[in-house]
Protein backbone atom coordinates (compact mmCIF):
# COMPACT_ATOMS: atom_id res chain seq x y z
CA UNK A 1 0.00 0.00 0.00
CA UNK A 2 1.44 3.32 -0.97
CA UNK A 3 0.84 6.71 0.58
CA UNK A 4 1.15 10.16 -0.91
CA UNK A 5 3.86 12.30 0.62
CA UNK A 6 2.64 15.60 2.03
CA UNK A 7 3.36 18.70 0.01
CA UNK A 8 6.14 20.52 1.83
CA UNK A 9 6.78 23.23 -0.70
CA UNK A 10 6.54 26.86 0.36
CA UNK A 11 3.16 28.55 0.19
CA UNK A 12 2.44 30.92 -2.63
CA UNK A 13 1.12 34.40 -2.16
CA UNK A 14 -2.49 33.36 -2.70
CA UNK A 15 -4.73 34.47 0.13
CA UNK A 16 -6.24 31.92 2.55
CA UNK A 17 -9.75 30.75 1.80
CA UNK A 18 -12.41 33.02 3.21
CA UNK A 19 -14.00 29.97 4.85
CA UNK A 20 -10.79 28.98 6.59
CA UNK A 21 -10.59 29.79 10.30
CA UNK A 22 -8.53 32.87 11.11
CA UNK A 23 -6.86 33.91 14.31
CA UNK A 24 -7.97 36.91 16.33
CA UNK A 25 -7.10 40.35 15.01
CA UNK A 26 -5.38 41.52 18.17
CA UNK A 27 -3.25 38.36 18.44
CA UNK A 28 -2.09 38.64 14.85
CA UNK A 29 -1.53 42.37 14.91
CA UNK A 30 0.31 42.30 18.26
CA UNK A 31 2.68 39.66 16.90
CA UNK A 32 3.39 41.76 13.81
CA UNK A 33 3.96 44.91 15.88
CA UNK A 34 6.29 43.09 18.28
CA UNK A 35 8.38 41.87 15.36
CA UNK A 36 8.54 45.32 13.76
CA UNK A 37 9.52 46.89 17.08
CA UNK A 38 12.40 44.42 17.54
CA UNK A 39 13.63 45.13 14.01
CA UNK A 40 13.52 48.90 14.58
CA UNK A 41 15.38 48.66 17.90
CA UNK A 42 18.09 46.49 16.32
CA UNK A 43 18.60 48.96 13.47
CA UNK A 44 20.73 51.45 15.39
CA UNK A 45 21.18 53.82 12.46
CA UNK A 46 17.46 54.10 11.72
CA UNK A 47 16.63 54.42 15.41
CA UNK A 48 19.23 57.13 16.01
CA UNK A 49 18.04 59.08 12.96
CA UNK A 50 14.40 58.80 14.02
CA UNK A 51 15.16 59.97 17.55
CA UNK A 52 17.76 62.66 16.88
CA UNK A 53 16.64 64.32 13.64
CA UNK A 54 13.48 66.08 14.93
CA UNK A 55 15.39 67.40 17.94
CA UNK A 56 18.22 68.61 15.70
CA UNK A 57 15.70 70.33 13.42
CA UNK A 58 14.09 72.02 16.41
CA UNK A 59 17.42 73.47 17.50
CA UNK A 60 18.26 74.52 13.93
CA UNK A 61 14.96 76.39 13.49
CA UNK A 62 14.85 77.90 16.98
CA UNK A 63 16.47 81.07 15.63
CA UNK A 64 13.20 81.89 13.82
CA UNK A 65 11.47 82.61 17.12
CA UNK A 66 11.04 86.15 18.37
CA UNK A 67 10.91 85.97 22.13
CA UNK A 68 10.65 83.25 24.76
CA UNK A 69 6.95 82.42 24.30
CA UNK A 70 7.18 82.20 20.52
CA UNK A 71 10.19 79.91 20.91
CA UNK A 72 7.92 77.35 22.57
CA UNK A 73 5.54 77.46 19.60
CA UNK A 74 8.38 77.15 17.07
CA UNK A 75 9.95 74.21 18.93
CA UNK A 76 6.64 72.35 19.10
CA UNK A 77 5.82 73.07 15.47
CA UNK A 78 9.24 71.96 14.18
CA UNK A 79 9.44 68.84 16.36
CA UNK A 80 5.98 67.62 15.32
CA UNK A 81 6.48 68.48 11.64
CA UNK A 82 9.94 66.88 11.51
CA UNK A 83 8.73 63.76 13.30
CA UNK A 84 5.88 63.34 10.82
CA UNK A 85 8.11 63.74 7.77
CA UNK A 86 11.25 61.93 8.84
CA UNK A 87 10.34 59.58 11.70
CA UNK A 88 6.96 58.42 10.45
CA UNK A 89 6.87 58.99 6.69
CA UNK A 90 10.44 58.36 5.53
CA UNK A 91 11.24 55.60 8.02
CA UNK A 92 8.00 53.76 7.27
CA UNK A 93 8.53 53.93 3.51
CA UNK A 94 12.04 52.53 4.01
CA UNK A 95 10.75 49.78 6.29
CA UNK A 96 8.00 48.66 3.91
CA UNK A 97 10.32 48.64 0.90
CA UNK A 98 13.04 46.75 2.77
CA UNK A 99 10.56 44.11 4.00
CA UNK A 100 9.14 43.75 0.49
CA UNK A 101 12.58 43.32 -1.10
CA UNK A 102 13.44 40.67 1.53
CA UNK A 103 10.14 38.88 0.66
CA UNK A 104 8.98 39.24 4.26
CA UNK A 105 5.74 40.93 3.23
CA UNK A 106 5.11 38.26 0.58
CA UNK A 107 5.34 35.50 3.18
CA UNK A 108 3.06 37.38 5.57
CA UNK A 109 0.58 38.01 2.76
CA UNK A 110 0.29 34.26 2.21
CA UNK A 111 -0.66 33.75 5.85
CA UNK A 112 -3.42 34.90 8.17
CA UNK A 113 -2.77 38.68 8.47
CA UNK A 114 -4.79 40.98 6.24
CA UNK A 115 -3.00 43.45 3.94
CA UNK A 116 -3.99 46.36 6.18
CA UNK A 117 -2.53 44.63 9.25
CA UNK A 118 0.72 43.89 7.43
CA UNK A 119 1.14 47.44 6.15
CA UNK A 120 0.17 49.18 9.40
CA UNK A 121 2.32 47.08 11.74
CA UNK A 122 5.58 48.97 10.95
CA UNK A 123 3.81 52.23 11.81
CA UNK A 124 2.97 51.34 15.41
CA UNK A 125 6.48 51.65 16.94
CA UNK A 126 6.98 54.80 14.87
CA UNK A 127 3.72 56.19 16.27
CA UNK A 128 5.18 55.60 19.72
CA UNK A 129 8.35 57.53 18.85
CA UNK A 130 6.25 60.30 17.32
CA UNK A 131 4.13 60.70 20.45
CA UNK A 132 7.21 60.79 22.70
CA UNK A 133 8.93 63.43 20.57
CA UNK A 134 5.78 65.51 20.25
CA UNK A 135 5.41 65.29 24.02
CA UNK A 136 8.95 66.58 24.46
CA UNK A 137 8.23 69.52 22.17
CA UNK A 138 5.01 70.39 24.00
CA UNK A 139 6.70 70.01 27.38
CA UNK A 140 9.47 72.34 26.22
CA UNK A 141 6.88 74.93 25.23
CA UNK A 142 5.24 74.72 28.65
CA UNK A 143 8.60 75.09 30.39
CA UNK A 144 9.26 78.21 28.30
CA UNK A 145 5.93 79.62 29.46
CA UNK A 146 4.13 79.45 26.12
CA UNK A 147 0.36 79.44 26.78
CA UNK A 148 -1.85 76.86 25.05
CA UNK A 149 -5.27 78.24 24.15
CA UNK A 150 -6.83 74.99 22.88
CA UNK A 151 -5.03 71.80 24.01
CA UNK A 152 -7.54 69.63 22.11
CA UNK A 153 -6.30 71.14 18.83
CA UNK A 154 -2.86 69.69 19.59
CA UNK A 155 -4.44 66.25 19.95
CA UNK A 156 -6.18 66.70 16.60
CA UNK A 157 -2.87 67.75 14.99
CA UNK A 158 -1.13 64.62 16.30
CA UNK A 159 -3.89 62.18 15.37
CA UNK A 160 -4.73 63.74 12.01
CA UNK A 161 -1.08 64.18 11.04
CA UNK A 162 -0.14 60.63 12.02
CA UNK A 163 -3.06 59.18 10.06
CA UNK A 164 -2.37 61.20 6.90
CA UNK A 165 1.38 60.64 6.83
CA UNK A 166 1.05 56.93 7.60
CA UNK A 167 -1.32 56.56 4.64
CA UNK A 168 1.08 58.58 2.47
CA UNK A 169 3.94 56.27 3.47
CA UNK A 170 1.96 53.20 2.35
CA UNK A 171 1.12 54.89 -0.94
CA UNK A 172 4.70 56.06 -1.53
CA UNK A 173 6.00 52.54 -0.94
CA UNK A 174 3.93 51.31 -3.89
CA UNK A 175 6.19 53.11 -6.41
CA UNK A 176 9.48 52.99 -4.46
CA UNK A 177 11.40 50.17 -6.09
CA UNK A 178 14.40 49.82 -3.78
CA UNK A 179 15.54 50.92 -0.35
CA UNK A 180 18.15 53.21 -1.92
CA UNK A 181 15.52 54.99 -4.02
CA UNK A 182 13.36 55.77 -0.95
CA UNK A 183 15.36 58.95 -0.41
CA UNK A 184 14.41 60.14 -3.90
CA UNK A 185 10.74 59.15 -3.90
CA UNK A 186 10.04 60.75 -0.51
CA UNK A 187 12.05 63.92 -1.14
CA UNK A 188 9.51 65.87 -3.27
CA UNK A 189 6.70 65.67 -0.71
CA UNK A 190 9.06 66.50 2.15
CA UNK A 191 10.53 69.54 0.38
CA UNK A 192 7.12 70.85 -0.70
CA UNK A 193 5.78 70.36 2.82
CA UNK A 194 8.71 72.22 4.37
CA UNK A 195 8.40 75.18 1.98
CA UNK A 196 4.62 75.54 1.68
CA UNK A 197 3.27 74.75 5.14
CA UNK A 198 4.62 77.55 7.31
CA UNK A 199 7.19 75.08 8.64
CA UNK A 200 10.24 77.03 7.46
CA UNK A 201 8.78 80.07 5.67
CA UNK A 202 5.76 82.20 6.63
CA UNK A 203 2.85 81.44 4.32
CA UNK A 204 1.75 85.07 4.26
CA UNK A 205 4.76 85.99 2.08
CA UNK A 206 3.41 83.69 -0.65
CA UNK A 207 0.96 84.75 -3.37
CA UNK A 208 -2.71 84.30 -2.47
CA UNK A 209 -3.19 81.40 -4.89
CA UNK A 210 -0.19 79.56 -3.47
CA UNK A 211 -1.56 80.04 0.05
CA UNK A 212 -4.93 78.56 -0.92
CA UNK A 213 -3.29 75.54 -2.52
CA UNK A 214 -0.89 75.13 0.40
CA UNK A 215 -3.71 74.69 2.91
CA UNK A 216 -4.76 71.53 1.04
CA UNK A 217 -1.31 69.92 1.36
CA UNK A 218 -0.86 67.19 4.02
CA UNK A 219 1.45 69.19 6.32
CA UNK A 220 -0.15 72.64 6.32
CA UNK A 221 -3.32 71.61 8.21
CA UNK A 222 -1.12 70.14 10.95
CA UNK A 223 0.72 73.46 11.28
CA UNK A 224 -2.63 75.29 11.22
CA UNK A 225 -3.93 73.13 14.08
CA UNK A 226 -0.78 73.77 16.12
CA UNK A 227 -1.18 77.51 15.59
CA UNK A 228 -4.83 77.18 16.62
CA UNK A 229 -3.77 75.31 19.75
CA UNK A 230 -1.24 77.89 20.87
CA UNK A 231 -2.53 81.16 19.38
CA UNK A 232 -6.23 80.44 18.90
CA UNK A 233 -5.98 81.65 15.29
CA UNK A 234 -7.51 80.27 12.12
CA UNK A 235 -6.13 79.84 8.62
CA UNK A 236 -6.28 83.58 7.92
CA UNK A 237 -4.59 84.48 11.21
CA UNK A 238 -7.69 85.84 12.98
CA UNK A 239 -8.60 84.67 16.47
CA UNK A 240 -11.44 82.12 16.35
CA UNK A 241 -14.26 81.97 18.87
CA UNK A 242 -17.71 80.41 19.06
CA UNK A 243 -19.10 78.98 15.83
CA UNK A 244 -16.11 80.27 13.84
CA UNK A 245 -13.87 78.09 16.02
CA UNK A 246 -15.85 74.97 15.09
CA UNK A 247 -16.00 75.70 11.37
CA UNK A 248 -12.35 76.74 11.29
CA UNK A 249 -11.29 73.49 12.94
CA UNK A 250 -13.35 71.44 10.49
CA UNK A 251 -11.73 73.29 7.58
CA UNK A 252 -8.32 72.25 8.91
CA UNK A 253 -9.33 68.62 9.38
CA UNK A 254 -10.95 68.08 5.97
CA UNK A 255 -7.65 68.01 4.00
CA UNK A 256 -6.13 65.53 6.49
CA UNK A 257 -9.14 63.24 6.21
CA UNK A 258 -9.08 63.40 2.41
CA UNK A 259 -5.34 62.67 2.24
CA UNK A 260 -5.72 59.76 4.66
CA UNK A 261 -8.62 58.13 2.82
CA UNK A 262 -7.23 58.70 -0.68
CA UNK A 263 -3.63 57.66 0.06
CA UNK A 264 -4.66 54.58 2.05
CA UNK A 265 -7.07 53.45 -0.65
CA UNK A 266 -4.49 53.94 -3.41
CA UNK A 267 -1.81 52.26 -1.33
CA UNK A 268 -3.88 49.17 -0.58
CA UNK A 269 -5.06 48.88 -4.19
CA UNK A 270 -1.66 49.38 -5.78
CA UNK A 271 0.75 47.73 -3.35
CA UNK A 272 2.90 45.03 -4.95
CA UNK A 273 4.02 42.22 -2.66
CA UNK A 274 6.81 40.82 -4.83
CA UNK A 275 10.33 42.23 -4.78
CA UNK A 276 10.79 44.98 -7.34
CA UNK A 277 14.53 45.62 -7.10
Amino acid sequence: MTTTAPNTTARTTSRPSESAPRGGFWRRFAALVAGETRILVRNKTALFTAVALPLFMAVAFSGLAMGREQLGLVLTLVVIGSALMFVLYYTMVSSLVARREQLVLKRLYAGEPTPLEILLAPAVPLWGLFVVQAGLGIAGALVLGTPIAHPWALALALIGGAAAWTALAIWSATWTRTLESAQLTTMPLIIVSMLLSGFSLPLDIMPALVQRVAHWLPMTPVIDLINLAFLGTGIDGTVLTGRALLTGTIDMLIPLVLWTVAALNLGLRGFRWDARG
